[in-house]
C-alpha cells in the first residue's frame, strides 16, 4: 500500500489523527488484543484502514451511511471503525452480547446499509442470529427495511451462504476503487459531522441511540484556537514520555468509555492501548501480568472483580502503578481500600464521570506518592498542559464525607445543580439534579416527549444526583431514578450502601427497591461477603441501626456471591431486582 504524504484537509477528524500518527510514529505499536496475538502498529492500522475504506466505497457506502459492527473485541473492530470514519461514514458498534431480539430493535433503528459481524460470541452465532430474523420476518410478511443491503463475516474459516460474504472479500474490492475518489471522501469530512452512534447501556431501561461527532470527544470547545505557546513542543514530549507506558482498557468498544480511549492514543498521547476480547476477571489478570501494563481502566466493578478474584495470588501485579476508574460512581470507601491495597504499587487513580449523552464532564487525578515518583509528575504536568486532566485529588479528600468522586469539572463544560422537580438552580453544596452543558453533550436519536432530559436551551438534565463544593468538584450521590419511596419518604439507596460497605466483612452492596402494597417499596440490600467473612442479617441491622433512621434499615438483606453486571460492567438494577424478587419469595416461601 502507498503510503499517504499529506493530511486531510479539515483537521481534527479521526482520519486526519491517524494519518498524522502513522507519519510521526509509524512503528510504534499501538493497539494490542493479547488474547488473540494481534499487535497493530500506526502505520499497520492506517495501511489497512485505507484498504477497507476503499472497499467499502467499492460498494456504494456514502457519507452518512450506518456501518454496524457486532463482534467481541479485536482489531478488525478497530479498523473497520476507522474505515468507515475515513470516508465519512457512522459507526454502530453493538453491544456483542445482544440477543436477537435487540438486535432486531438495533438494526431497525440504525437502518444500516453495511453490517460486519464475527462468526460468533458469548455462545451465540451471529450469522444464525441474522437468519432467524430474516426467516421470521418473510413469514410475518412485516417490514425487512431494516436487513444491511451488505453483510460480512469474520468467516475463520466458516463456511458462509447467501447473504453473508467473508470479511476478506472487502480487501479484494478495495482492488476496484481508485485512490482518488477515497482521498477525496476522507478530505471532505469534517470534525462536526456524524461519527459513531451509540447506544446507551440500558442499566436502568431500554437502550437509547446517541449520535456524537468526533469534536464532541476532544477536549477544545468548537471555536477555540488550537495551541498555546510552545505546544507542539510540549506535545511531542507528552507522546515520548507517554510511550513508555502501557493502557490496559478492560471496557468494550460498543461502549463510551472504551470507544473514547482510542481518542487518547489518538489525539492526547501516543500510548499503546491493550484490550481484551471480553471482560473476564482472570483472562484480564492473566493479560496485565503478560503485557506488564502501567496503567488500567474500567469500571469500578470490573477492576473490584479482578483484585478480589480468588485467583488473584497467582498473578504478578507488580507492573502496575495507575488505575483509572470510569463509566460508574465510585464511592470513597472502595477508593481508600484500593489506595491501602498491600498487594499494589500504586502511585496514582483517577476519576472521572461522564454518559453517552454528555461526553466527558469532569476527572480528578490522586497521587498517592508523588515526590518519590518524578516521572509520573512530569507526565501529570504534560496531560495537564493538554487539558487532558481537570485536577488533582488530595488523598485527604478520601476521608472526607460518603460520597462518590466525580472529579473537577473540565474545562469547557458548564455544570449546574437543579432542584429534579422544578429544574430551579441551587446554590453550592445543595443537593439536587445534576445539569450539563457543553458542546459535548449530544441528543438522542429519538427523543422522550413526555418526560425530555434536555431544554431549550440546551442543558442536559443527567438524572445524576449530587452537588458542587467550592473548588468546583463534582460529588455524586446517586441515581434519581433510584430514588426509592417509602410509605412517602424518599430514601437514597447510596447512603445505605455508603454505611454497609464500611462493615467488616462486607465486600460489596448494592441497594434497591421491592415494590410493596402498603408502604409502596421495602429496602432490600444486597451484599458480597468478603472470603471467609460470616456474616448475618441481624447482625448487619444492628451495625447499622445507630447510624440511621429506622426507616432506612433494609427490611431484606440478601447475601450473594456476585452481582450481575452489563455487558458494559455496571451492576444491572433491573437484574438484580429481579434476582432480589425471586431471593424474597423463596425466603417467603420456606417462613
Amino acid at each position: 500500500m502507498e503510503k499517504t504524504k499529506e493530511s486531510p484537509i479539515h483537521k481534527d477528524t479521526l482520519s486526519d489523527l491517524l494519518c498524522k500518527r502513522a507519519i510521526t510514529f509509524p512503528h510504534d505499536v499501538v493497539f494490542s488484543f493479547p488474547e488473540l496475538g494481534q499487535h497493530y502498529s500506526w502505520s499497520q492500522v492506517w495501511n489497512e484502514v485505507q484498504l477497507l475504506g476503499k472497499g467499502f466505497l467499492q460498494l456504494g457506502i456514502q457519507k452518512g451511511d450506518r456501518v454496524v459492527l457486532l463482534m467481541q473485541g479485536r482489531i478488525e473492530l478497530i479498523l473497520s471503525m476507522y474505515a468507515a470514519a475515513s470516508i465519512g461514514a457512522v459507526i454502530v458498534p453493538l453491544n456483542a452480547y445482544s440477543k436477537k431480539e435487540e438486535l432486531l430493535t438495533y438494526l431497525q433503528d440504525s437502518k444500516p446499509a453495511l453490517m460486519i459481524m464475527g462468526s460468533g460470541g458469548h455462545q451465540q452465532y451471529y450469522p444464525m442470529m441474522i437468519q432467524e430474523l430474516i426467516a421470521e420476518t418473510a413469514l410475518d410478511g412485516t417490514d425487512s427495511s431494516w436487513l444491511p443491503p451488505h453483510m460480512f463475516v469474520l468467516n475463520e474459516g466458516t463456511f458462509l451462504q447467501r447473504p453473508f460474504r467473508p470479511f476478506s472479500d472487502i480487501y479484494q474490492l478495495a482492488a476496484m476503487m481508485d485512490e482518488h475518489v477515497f482521498r477525496l471522501a476522507y478530505q471532505s469530512i469534517r470534525a462536526e459531522d456524524p461519527l459513531i452512534l451509540l447506544y446507551t447501556s440500558g442499566t436502568l431501561g431500554s437502550p437509547k441511540g446517541v449520535l456524537r461527532s468526533t469534536a464532541s470527544f476532544l477536549v477544545k470547545k468548537r471555536g477555540e484556537k488550537s495551541g498555546k505557546k510552545g505546544s507542539a513542543l510540549m506535545a511531542g514530549l507528552t507522546d515520548r514520555v507517554a510511550h513508555k507506558f502501557s493502557l490496559f482498557s478492560l471496557l468494550p468498544l460498543y461502549h463510551l468509555g472504551g470507544f473514547a480511549t482510542l481518542f487518547t492514543a489518538l489525539k492526547v498521547c501516543n500510548i499503546r492501548v491493550v484490550m481484551l476480547t471480553h471482560f473476564n476477571p482472570v483472562n484480564a489478570l492473566s493479560v496485565l501480568e503478560l503485557e506488564k501494563c502501567q496503567i488500567m481502566t474500567g469500571t469500578p466493578f470490573m477492576i473490584q472483580q479482578m483484585l478480589t478474584s480468588s485467583r488473584r495470588s497467582e498473578f504478578d501485579l507488580s507492573s502496575l502503578v495507575g488505575l483509572a476508574f470510569t463509566s460508574a460512581a465510585i464511592n470513597n470507601t472502595l477508593l481508600k481500600k484500593v489506595s491501602r491495597d498491600p498487594g499494589l504499587k500504586l502511585v496514582f487513580f483517577m476519576v472521572s464521570y461522564g454518559s453517552s449523552e454528555a461526553g466527558s464532564v469532569a476527572n480528578g487525578i490522586c497521587f498517592l506518592n508523588r515526590r518519590k515518583n518524578p516521572l509520573w509528575s512530569l507526565l501529570y504536568l504534560l496531560l495537564s498542559y493538554t487539558s487532558f486532566l481537570s485536577g488533582m485529588i488530595d488523598p485527604k479528600e478520601l476521608e472526607r464525607g460518603g460520597f462518590s468522586f466525580g472529579g473537577k469539572v473540565d474545562k469547557g463544560v458548564e455544570v449546574k445543580i437543579v432542584n429534579p422537580e422544578t429544574g430551579e438552580d441551587l446554590p453550592q453544596h445543595a443537593h439536587g439534579e445534576i445539569a450539563i452543558r457543553s458542546h459535548r453533550v449530544m441528543r438522542y436519536m429519538k427523543e422522550n416527549t413526555v418526560s425530555p432530559c434536555f431544554t431549550e436551551d440546551g442543558w442536559y438534565r443527567s438524572g445524576d444526583s449530587g452537588f458542587l463544593d467550592e473548588q468546583r468538584n463534582l460529588m455524586i450521590t446517586g441515581r434519581l431514578n433510584r430514588l426509592i419511596s417509602r410509605g412517602g419518604e424518599k430514601i437514597s439507596p447510596v447512603e445505605i450502601e455508603n454505611l454497609l460497605v464500611k462493615q467488616k466483612g462486607v465486600e460489596e452492596a448494592f441497594v434497591v427497591g421491592i415494590p410493596d402494597e402498603l408502604y409502596g417499596e421495602l429496602i432490600c440490600a444486597c451484599i458480597i461477603p468478603e472470603k471467609g467473612a460470616s456474616l448475618t442479617e441481624e447482625r448487619l441491622k444492628a451495625e447499622l441501626t445507630p447510624h440511621m433512621s429506622a426507616f432506612k434499615i433494609p427490611r431484606y438483606i440478601l447475601f450473594l456471591p456476585s452481582f450481575p453486571l452489563s455487558a458494559t460492567g455496571k451492576i444491572s438494577v433491573s437484574e438484580i431486582q429481579l434476582l432480589a424478587l425471586e431471593r424474597i419469595g423463596e425466603l417467603k416461601k420456606n417462613a
